[in-house]
């Protein structure tokens, strides 16, 4: 892309200056402390000679207020001498040089420069002196032509992939600019700059600087914090351009939202849109594609650093993806308008019930014969079935719940399992044994922080009623897609009684919640949220022995609507990709003949196997917003959409102080430039404040006259001489 690079001006700013000097290799300054060894030597060999007079010797006398003052005289000075030359010695090995505007020094030293051009969306912006990233090019042709013939220069953008030169010449990074425009892919300012700034430190030359040209937004900005680095001695020059008002309209926000459970519920795709502009976003549109075809379109009006929700309801479907896309019309900056929402919907939900199947149990589990029939008549689950004892460990994370129903003594191994799958986003109901261990129990629940057992009521098996299940209270989705009523009216039933019952001691906070509760106000039915995923635990068992609950009517709906819930967490959900991250998934699959397409290109990911699954990874450094397809042997494809990082559209800058406090903590000295219509003399100022000169042959220098002193002042200097 050929490019007409027009002169550019720097509004003046006071150029700051580092320091006096400054040392390459400042370590070698803990040599000064020999410094010391001529001085304690000199300290060593004071002693003051005994007095003796004799009255004839007049001539010691004369050397008493004379010669010993010349000798001690002479002593001082050559102490002086050796000790400078040591300095001087200590000092050129630490390789001084002095910094940018002090006396001597001076842009002719050697020089590698890296400069950084900020590619953002962003960079598409117009102002009255052009688009910005024109602006930007030609600034960074300016700061090319003035390096010298033996300098070395680096060159890189903020977005998409690197550009990863070698060290060029000025001819050659000018070749290089024809090929910089604005991309909509990742950003990765913070992590680039630190790049740049480890190869210039490795650098052998004195002088060391990045020149990052940007519009100074403060979103991509920010993304240094948090990036490893120290501060080096490379200098930093942030030269800023653009100063047109922010007008964008952007996603902040889109997720899947299902309302119901089982067969009744309702998939939607919630779209929060912001006003991120100075301004009204007003005769502006959303639209809702589904596969490519338009099913709504609806008006908004935005006012400044305001929001405005949507709901979009997904028609009924047979396909596992559904891709949808949702459209801002009417908005000037249009790179971040589209919305690609990959949805992937419910597939058949697998359920394994873990059981201890004991001989002489006196009561058996009326959830058997529940979940045996509500495998047989639902095309949506696949029930099995495993004996605690037989159970491998490894399975469980091939089932989207498990049902832990009378286990005895959950083995610690079992919950570190099970707590891990759930977190990843699966289910877990579990129903106590009444001869089980409460210890147990309690590790199970204590590895997610989701409460304890504290205690017993009553006795097993007696049929002797010590408590009652309170009538159900709306609230829960568990609860509401059970009981057909209007609005007004309360829930009506025949409460179970309680036989015998553990007490729970739920956690407080706003992810626990309790289904179920008995008249005298403990939990019977417990939901903690745990990462991703659900805990449902009870107060009681599932066999007769605790409740005459198993023989009512409330009881099989109930489980069967508490196993569609824990099962439904992960289903129906966004798949979708940030661009400025690795890509990253996990897969339930037994295969690693795993293969990406994007955007036409095959691409063979990164394959890890873990205890969840078969991990993929990529880079994704040059991909663009749209959609990814995984297709993998033996399965399914699976879609992915991948969208721009929403901070991307908040277009806001930061200030030259902003920018300073934001980089001083990686950075010797960081110097903020606003680019404008004045002098272009400043451009020649720039230069000259951005480097310094190594001087440490002037220590050297000094050393060796020091050293031709001390031999002069030993020769020519004659303590004895007496008038």
């Amino acid at each position: 892309m050929n490019r007409r690079f027009v002169p550019w001006v720097l509004q003046h700013h006071k150029v700051k200056t580092f320091s006096v000097m400054s040392f390459l290799n400042p370590l070698f300054l803990i040599a000064l402390l020999t410094v010391a060894v001529p001085l304690l030597i000199y300290l060593l060999n004071l002693r003051k000679p005994k007095r003796i007079r004799f009255s004839t010797l007049a001539f010691f006398e004369s050397l008493k207020t004379t010669a010993l003052k010349r000798i001690r005289l002479k002593r001082w000075l050559l102490l002086a001498i050796r000790m400078l030359a040591i300095i001087a010695l200590v000092i050129a090995a630490s390789r001084p040089f002095l910094p940018s505007g002090f006396g001597w020094a001076n842009e002719s030293e050697p020089k590698v420069i890296a400069v950084l051009i900020d590619n953002s969306p962003a960079m598409s912006q117009v102002d009255r002196e052009g688009p910005y990233i024109e602006q930007a090019l030609n600034i960074a042709a300016e700061v090319l032509e003035m390096a010298d013939s033996d300098d070395r220069l680096l060159i890189d953008v903020t977005h998409g992939e690197s550009m990863n030169t070698p060290f060029l010449t000025a001819g050659g990074a000018l070749g290089r600019l024809g090929d910089i425009e604005p991309v909509n892919k990742g950003g990765y300012t913070g992590s680039r700059l630190i790049r740049l700034e480890q190869r210039l430190r490795e650098a052998r030359e004195p002088n060391k600087i990045i020149y990052y040209i940007t519009s100074g937004q403060e979103a991509q900005l920010s993304t240094i914090e948090g990036v490893p680095g120290d501060p080096s001695s490379v200098n930093l020059q942030v030269l800023k351009v653009g100063d047109a008002p922010p007008s964008n309209t952007g996603f902040e926000n889109v997720e899947v939202q299902v309302s119901g459970i089982g067969q009744g519920s309702e998939i939607s795709l919630r779209a929060v849109l912001a006003n991120y502009g100075a301004q009204i976003a007003t005769n502006q549109f959303i639209s809702f594609y589904v596969d490519g075809e338009l099913l709504s379109q609806q008006p908004f009006s935005i006012e400044q650093g305001e929001t405005e929700e949507f709901l979009f309801t997904l028609p009924e479907t047979d396909n596992l993806s559904v891709p949808v896309e949702l459209l801002i019309e009417g908005d000037e900056l249009t790179f971040d308008n589209r919305f690609y929402a990959a949805i992937q919907m419910p597939e058949l939900r697998r359920i394994l019930v873990v059981d201890e199947r004991t001989s002489g149990r006196i009561f058996n589990s009326y959830l058997k014969p529940l979940f045996d029939i509500a495998s047989s008549e639902s095309e949506r689950f696949e029930i099995s079935f495993s004996d605690i004892r037989e159970l491998e460990v490894q399975s469980i994370y091939d089932y989207d719940a498990i049902v832990l129903d009378g286990i005895r003594n959950v083995p610690d191994y079992l919950s570190e399992a099970l707590i891990d799958h759930v977190q990843a986003g699966a289910g877990l109901l579990f129903m106590p044994a009444a001869e089980g261990n409460m210890t147990s129990y309690n590790r199970l629940l204590d590895f997610s922080e989701a409460g304890r057992y504290t205690g017993i009521n009553g006795s097993y098996g007696s049929f002797e009623s010590v408590d009652r299940m309170a009538a159900p209270v709306e609230g829960h989705p568990v609860l509401e897609s059970i009981f057909e009523k209007s609005d007004d009216e309360s829930i009506r039933l025949n409460e179970p009684e309680l036989f015998y019952y553990y007490d729970i001691e739920a956690p407080s906070g706003s992810l626990s919640f309790s289904i179920l509760n008995t008249r005298t106000g403990r939990s019977l039915l417990q939901e903690v949220q745990v990462g991703r995923g659900r805990i449902i635990y009870s107060a009681i068992g599932s066999d007769p022995g605790w409740s005459n609950f198993p023989i009512k009517p409330f009881f099989a709906p109930l489980f069967f609507r508490t196993m569609e819930y824990l099962v439904q967490g992960e289903g129906a959900m966004l798949n979708n990709h940030r661009l400025g991250e690795p890509f990253r998934t996990v897969l339930n699959l037994n295969t690693q003949n795993i293969e990406l397409e994007k955007d036409g290109d095959v691409i063979a990911p990164q394959i890890r196997q873990t205890f969840q699954g078969v991990e993929i990874s990529y880079s994704a450094e040059e991909w663009t917003a749209g959609w990814l397809n995984i297709s993998a042997e033996g399965k399914d494809d699976i879609l992915y959409s991948v969208n721009q990082n929403a901070m991307e559209s908040r277009l806001n800058t930061l200030d030259k102080t902003g920018i300073e406090d934001l980089f001083l903590n990686y950075f010797s000295s960081v110097n903020v430039i606003k680019v404008s219509e004045n002098r272009a003399e400043e451009l020649t100022t720039l230069q000259k404040s951005s480097f310094g000169r190594e001087i440490w042959f002037w220590f050297i220098i000094a050393a060796i006259l020091l050293l031709f002193a001390e031999s002069l002042v030993s020769k020519i200097y004659k303590a004895e001489t007496i008038t």
